[in-house]
């Protein structure tokens, strides 16, 4: 059993649940535990740290709830091989942040970077004029070898300078956004729908043409609630998935 570098700190700030948490998703990160790995059990994991097993149940169970880990009854605790869960309904997050708050590794290719001038359908969204230079940039996230998303993203250069030059392939275009405007996003606006591939996106997603995928339109603001960004991102839905908790 692989349990080198299973430690919690006792006296920190940081809630040992929560380190527990990042200690296994180290473990995942840096390929120690591949998907499929049966972890340590929560009696096993009790001897290691150390700790409560209610910690350590806290700190399972809101991995499984991540889609991080998976439980089957009877037989263990896995490293989730299936389906990647995302919270794009729930909470303004980027793909590339969801990815690394679960623990995936991806990669990013950037297909297209460039200036346009923006359409009619642009400076409706972007609330902007016909002249006003728009960055429009393409790009396809990768998991496991394989295409997982498209992202095309409209950013308003008036309100978002200098990110033209910024390499996308390390950093994320949320991150850009706010070094850019030297503040926090403060919502977007994101509308979800099926759509069928067309042969261009089927070739980059290793789809059939016309294949069912999941499109999300967003427009996203800044704290003046000015429109600085719109995307369309397509997800293939064979592989992933969005979730939603939803409380009455």
């Amino acid at each position: 059993m692989d349990d080198k570098g299973l430690i919690v700190k006792f006296g920190s700030s940081d809630p040992i649940y929560n380190q527990i948490i990042n200690a296994i998703k180290k473990k995942i990160i840096d390929e120690d535990w591949e998907p499929g790995y049966r972890i340590p059990s929560e009696e096993q994991l009790v001897k290691i740290l150390e700790v409560s097993r209610g910690t350590v149940r806290k700190a399972i169970s809101l991995l499984v709830e991540d889609g991080v880990l998976e439980k089957i009854h009877g037989v263990g605790t896995f490293v989730s091989k299936g389906k990647i869960s995302y919270p794009f309904a729930q909470e303004l997050i980027s793909y590339a942040e969801s990815m690394k708050k679960k623990g995936f590794k991806f990669e990013t290719v950037v297909l297209e970077v460039e200036k346009v001038i923006p359409t009619i359908d642009l400076q409706k969204k972007l609330r902007i004029g016909e002249k006003s230079p728009v960055l429009f940039l393409k790009r396809v996230r990768v998991v496991d070898n394989g295409p997982a998303i498209i992202l095309y993203n409209w950013v308003s250069l008036e309100r978002c300078p200098n990110i033209e030059d910024i390499d996308y392939t390390e950093v994320s275009l949320f991150d850009a956004l706010e070094k850019s405007m030297g503040e926090k996003i403060k919502y977007g606006v994101r509308n979800f729908s099926a759509i069928k591939i067309t042969k261009e996106q089927s070739e980059v997603l290793k789809l059939k043409q016309d294949d069912p995928i999941l499109c999300i339109d967003q427009v996203t603001y800044n704290n003046a609630e000015e429109p600085i960004e719109c995307s369309e991102v397509l997800l293939r839905t064979d592989k992933y998935q969005v979730t939603s908790v939803l409380y009455r």
